[in-house]
């Protein structure tokens, strides 16, 4: 009788949670350190952790609870304050609000006192369970698993608790990808298993069963990627590549991130902090993932190399500040990743651009969206920038020349690589320090759709790129000499 009593309360309990609406929330908090001790159960095919978090509150207001998201598939069994006393915490498999085939297991923990503003608040945490990804949600690149050929812990599975609400509207009006944390994790894996990480390897603990591998951040971060498999490393200076593949193709893949990261510098001049560069391989279709000091990417990286020309560009980006950010970013490291390859199989920079073209007019003609959406609104329409952005930072670098269009980007990233930048600084910063106006060409692909028509209006790239260098010159023309 009692546990039907028990069985019928929790019942009620989980209907009136199920019922609650976080549209109206506010992420108060966000992560500023996460310490975190993993168990890897390869045979099992289970994980356990136990976790230090320390969160800030950055709101103006008291914050009485703190918002987590793991996997749909980790259960929390344990969450004290820091001196080990437990706090009482809920939690149940909910789907975004915004994205309902997303489901993840929302953790709330109630405090007694609660976080002032600008105040820190750290915690404890336990929870275990598997990985078995999210392709239910068209995420199919999220594969994540425990397996003997190849395991990985990352945010994009949520195998680690993340501090946020399951409403991704509410998550993305509180900016919660800006805030950075350091981070100092353990993964006990079963000896002759890697663990590859962007952080800094401390010292190895092995015995005959298990290896223990612990990084600390290098750089604070936004993301953290822990992938487990019997790896080879190859190191070079600064750099390293976790790979199974032979010695000679990653060597050569070594070299060759040597030699890119070379080249982006004297294009843009030197990072600000260069702190090393790891590669790690993943299985195909893993997804690739750029971080402040590695990447993921699956095994066509080390013959296609122009994905690890569009990932190293990725370096010299500066966060953005925009609320639903159009990611021009990635356009740029598209047009980076095609002008590089160009330097050893001249003629490809002229191909790709065409190709884009060739796939923009079929695009525009099937979706009268885009001649709705300015480049600049592409966020919050939730549209694709990858091609749109690289033709349009092809022209851009077209009418400034090369080495102005190098000056310009490095000198942004310069100046903006510590506070970020909107997608209008950006703009802005472009005319100011640009010797070409080009109002023109940013009122017809930034702030209008009017790119569009100019794209289906025209045959190919040549036809696009003389229509605003005309236009460029005779708007010059209409200038005096002595005012220009």
């Amino acid at each position: 009788m009692l546990k039907y009593i028990l069985f019928i309360l929790g019942c009620i309990a989980n209907s009136a949670f199920a019922t609650t609406s976080f549209v109206d929330k506010e992420l108060q908090l966000f992560a500023t350190k996460y310490e975190l001790d993993y168990k890897v159960d390869i045979k099992k095919q289970t994980l356990s952790a136990t976790g230090i978090i320390t969160v800030k509150n950055n709101s103006a207001n008291v914050a009485d609870h703190i918002p987590m998201r793991l996997y749909r598939l980790l259960h929390v069994s344990a969450v004290k304050n820091n001196a080990g006393a437990p706090l009482a915490f809920s939690q149940h498999v909910l789907s975004n609000e915004d994205w309902p085939v997303l489901q993840t297991n929302y953790v709330e923990v109630q405090l007694k006192k609660g976080i002032e503003p600008n105040e820190s608040y750290t915690f404890q945490v336990q929870f275990d369970g598997s990985l078995l990804g999210y392709s239910e949600t068209g995420m199919n690149y999220v594969k994540d698993s425990i397996s003997a050929d190849f395991s990985i812990l990352r945010m994009d599975a949520f195998a680690y608790p993340i501090i946020t609400y399951p409403n991704d509207d509410v998550n993305h009006k509180a900016k919660f990808w800006l805030h950075t944390y350091d981070y100092d994790v353990r993964v006990t894996v079963p000896t002759g298993y890697v663990v590859a990480n962007g952080g800094s390897l401390q010292p190895v603990l092995q015995n005959t069963e298990q290896t223990t591998y612990r990084y600390v951040n290098k750089l604070p971060a936004w993301r953290m990627d822990f992938a487990i498999a019997r790896y080879e490393q190859y190191s070079k200076g600064r750099y390293s590549v976790f790979s199974w593949e032979s010695p000679e193709d990653s060597n050569a893949l070594l070299q060759e991130i040597n030699n890119t990261f070379e080249l982006y510098s004297n294009w843009f001049g030197p990072l600000q902090q260069e702190l090393g560069y790891t590669f790690i391989e993943v299985p195909e279709n893993y997804g690739a993932q750029a971080d402040v000091t590695a990447v993921i990417q699956d095994a066509e990286g080390f013959r296609e190399l122009g994905r690890v020309y569009h990932e190293i560009s990725h370096q010299w980006n500066v966060k953005t500040l925009d609320t639903f950010s159009p990611r021009w970013n990635e356009g740029l490291a598209t047009y980076l990743q095609a002008a590089t390859t160009d330097l050893g199989k001249p003629g490809h920079l002229e191909s790709k651009t065409q190709t884009f073209m060739n796939q923009l007019r079929d695009r525009f003609k099937d979706n009268p969206i885009y001649s709705k959406t300015a480049f600049i609104d592409y966020g919050k329409a939730d549209l694709n920038s990858y091609a749109v952005g690289m033709v349009f930072f092809r022209i851009m670098s077209d009418l400034l020349g090369t080495d102005e269009f190098n000056a310009i980007i490095g000198k942004f990233y310069r100046t903006y690589h510590k506070q970020g930048a909107t997608t209008q600084e950006f703009i802005d910063f472009i005319n100011k320090n640009s010797k070409v106006d080009l109002t023109t060409f940013f009122n017809e692909w930034a702030y209008s759709g009017k790119y569009t028509e100019r794209v289906l209006s025209t045959t190919s790239y040549r036809d696009l790129i003389d229509y605003y260098s005309t236009s460029l010159s005779k708007q010059m023309a209409s200038i005096p000499k002595n005012v220009r």
